[in-house]
């Protein structure tokens, strides 16, 4: 896994857009997904920052979704699956 930590300091999301705005765009099972239709690394950190994970210590692409492990700002540990199309938190 990728591990990645963060620089100290507080991070501001200001105006974050919507999370679905009505892009119903869908792989099928096995199809390729092109550059276009996933979400960045970027996006995938203030999904889970708005979620309230505070500190990302692990964050991969597999497939279709973004994997983040981090902890709140209670220091418990938190784990995302987030999305790559359209960044909907996955349960």
């Amino acid at each position: 896994m990728l591990a990645l930590a963060l620089i100290g300091g507080s991070v501001a999301l200001p105006g974050l857009p919507s999370l679905a705005q009505g892009d119903s765009r869908r792989a099928e099972v096995g199809q390729t997904l092109n550059a276009d239709q996933v979400i960045t690394e970027s996006r995938a950190r203030a999904i889970a920052w708005s979620a309230g994970m505070v500190h990302v210590e692990e964050i991969m692409r597999a497939g279709d979704r973004w994997e983040l492990a981090g902890r709140t700002a209670d220091d418990e540990e938190i784990i995302l699956d987030i999305d790559a199309r359209d960044g909907r938190i996955l349960d």
